[in-house]
């Protein structure tokens, strides 16, 4: 497997610091825009005509806000596999509103960066989206959360069952 050849465990080590980079770096950007404006992304997440009114602002004003933490627990290296877990989440969601709205024949802004960027929903977005779906699962499998949830909550990776010995 992997773990027996080094040379592909230095690639797969440097593919998912880029992976994380990317991710981080993509929602990180996204966030600021999303936070600096919460009226504008809320009207972007209400044109996609999925969601109740009520959880429109709910919505838009949270989402930017995990984003954000995503992308800093991406950078700093520190509990990859939950923030990897939780894009994936967010990126099925969003793959999903964009082929919906396509298959309506929507033609509304993505609200993904800047309101006023001028982006669309499309093929090429929807195809961008399934790109960083990729990278967030293959951060998800392969990552640990060595500082992350896991170490918090006292669960290590090796297993720790004691086997009862025989009576006497």
């Amino acid at each position: 497997m992997l773990d027996d050849h080094p040379r592909m465990k230095n690639l797969e080590s440097g593919l998912l610091v880029l992976a994380r980079i990317v991710l981080a770096l993509v929602f990180l950007s996204a966030s600021f825009y999303k936070i600096a404006d919460p009226g504008a992304f809320a009207r972007a997440v209400a044109n996609y005509r999925l969601l109740p009114g009520d959880l429109v602002n709910f919505f838009a004003a949270t989402l930017p806000w995990v984003e954000a933490v995503c992308g800093i627990l991406l950078l700093s290296g520190q509990w990859v596999r939950t923030a990897s877990l939780l894009l994936t989440g967010l990126l099925l969601v969003f793959v999903v509103a964009v082929g919906i709205s396509l298959g309506r024949g929507l033609d509304i802004g993505c609200g993904c960066f800047s309101p006023g960027s001028g982006r669309q929903i499309g093929w090429r977005l929807l195809g961008e989206d399934a790109l960083y779906l990729i990278l967030s699962l293959f951060l998800s499998v392969r990552t640990g959360d060595r500082t992350g949830w896991r170490a918090f909550l006292g669960i290590h990776s090796k297993s720790t069952t004691v086997t009862p010995s025989p009576p006497s």
